[in-house]
């Protein structure tokens, strides 16, 4: 009579594994570095992240691939899951497809994402963001 209970246990902890598996597929901290996003997060603030773009809103906090410095992000292939497979930024979407920034509109497909602090390397320096370079949008600020 003892193997419906452990058969019971054994699909528990298999659900629980992969909810688990799902939340970390879909959700990702990251810990911000350097002052552009000042003052709404500061150099050491983690946040935590839901990848992909989805959803995505004018205002929304983002992370993106950090542009190629020569071709910016026109050369980058899109984004994977790989937290290490690039060095990223942390950015206001600040107009999206469609929207006007800069004196033109925002093309289809991409947005403008730039830091909120003064001094930022962002969509003014290198135009707008393919959506495809999004890592994912800032759910909320974690506590330090």
């Amino acid at each position: 009579m003892r193997r419906p209970a452990v058969l019971g246990l054994a699909l528990t902890c298999t659900g629980v594994a992969l909810v688990a598996w799902r939340v970390r597929r879909r959700y990702v901290t990251v810990t911000v570095r350097g002052p552009s996003m000042e003052p709404a997060l500061t150099h050491g603030d983690r946040v935590l992240i839901r990848r992909g773009a989805r959803g995505l809103r004018r205002g929304d906090i983002v992370v993106v691939a950090q542009p190629d410095l020569e071709t910016s992000w026109r050369q980058r292939p899109p984004v994977t899951g790989d937290l290490a497979a690039t060095e990223w930024f942390i950015k206001r979407a600040v107009a999206l497809a469609g929207d006007p920034f800069e004196g033109a509109p925002v093309p289809p497909g991409h947005l403008a994402a730039v830091g909120d602090g003064p001094y930022s390397d962002d969509s003014r320096n290198h135009g707008p963001c393919p959506v495809h370079q999004v890592l994912g949008v800032v759910v909320r600020r974690l506590a330090r």
